[in-house]
């Protein structure tokens, strides 16, 4: 089933991490090698001793320039708030792997395998599967994902097809259970074209809240519920669970390609809207922001 496009907008090219899985297309088409076949995690990025994942909770990253709420919004009138390198961050991410077992041995094997995603410090739950015969009823029957397993790669495999197949997918998605409900799930699907060239597209698979997509694909905003006044959020919006099947309707078996998710929840209060209730100030922007969850990529490579 085609649920839609949304196009992609670029800031500076290389600043992504999909620049990079995409140049690695490119040299594999090219020289027949890929140096960029990599999986991903979250992890906070602090300098203070402190690893902190959840807004409410924020200790800011640099002591001396954003060590409390009064540094970090300004408060204290050195106008930390002009200062991006700090006001832009939030507050730090969660590495998730899907082991079989929690040791260090078999943890350490799938992250040898890639089979990893990243949050942006919620613990939202997600499944990623590829391959070419994936029944769209495993995501609700209770072995479904033994059968994907069996049948199909998980997020960080590759996979090749025989001619006259396509790929199919399989994407599971649940809410932090203390945490905000979903907005929507998202594929990233990059290609290079027979020149070198690469290229991206952003498919919606799955939303909540009965939303209908326009003509180019695009989904409207799943709405916002945080009040500034206390730093809240209702999860009156969203869903607890989106699943998705979904197959690659512009696929062509001769072109390398790569394919990872995006899970984005409803909008949630921000660290600086937590700290402006703690100080009685008013708060900066961005007052909320969409936490999310990205998979590590699952390659396809055409039979050459």
């Amino acid at each position: 089933m085609i649920v839609g496009t949304e196009d992609t907008i670029e800031t500076v090219r290389g600043s992504y991490a999909r620049d990079a899985l995409l140049s690695g297309l490119a040299l594999e088409q090219a020289y027949g090698f890929n140096p960029f076949q990599f999986g991903v995690i979250g992890s906070s990025d602090s300098h203070n001793a402190s690893s902190p994942s959840d807004e409410s909770d924020y200790s800011g990253k640099l002591p001396v320039m954003d060590g409390s709420a009064g540094l970090r919004t300004g408060a204290v009138g050195i106008a930390m708030d002009r200062i991006n390198l700090v006001t832009r961050w939030s507050s730090g991410g969660l590495a998730a792997v899907w082991a079989p077992d929690n040791t260090r041995e078999a943890i350490f094997d799938a992250l040898r395998r890639r089979e990893t995603y990243a949050t942006s410090g919620p613990r939202i739950a997600v499944r990623f599967f590829a391959g070419a015969h994936l029944d769209p009823d495993w995501l609700q029957d209770q072995d479904g994902i033994a059968q994907a397993y069996q049948s199909g790669v998980p997020m960080g495999g590759a996979i090749r097809l025989s001619d006259g197949e396509s790929p199919q997918f399989l994407v599971q998605a649940a809410k932090d259970p203390l945490g905000a409900h979903l907005d929507r799930v998202q594929l990233i699907k990059g290609w290079v074209d027979a020149s070198g060239q690469p290229h991206e597209t952003v498919y919606n698979l799955a939303w909540s809240d009965g939303r209908v997509l326009d003509a180019r694909g695009d989904l409207p905003p799943v709405g916002n519920t945080v009040d500034a006044i206390d730093a809240s959020y209702s999860n009156r919006i969203g869903a607890a669970v989106l699943n998705a099947w979904w197959e690659d309707p512009d696929f062509d078996a001769t072109q390398y390609s790569v394919y990872y998710v995006r899970v984005l929840e409803i909008p949630t209060p921000r660290w600086s809207t937590f700290d402006a209730v703690k100080l009685g100030d008013p708060p900066m922007d961005p007052v909320s922001i969409q936490e999310r969850a990205v998979s590590s990529p699952i390659w396809y490579v055409p039979n050459r």
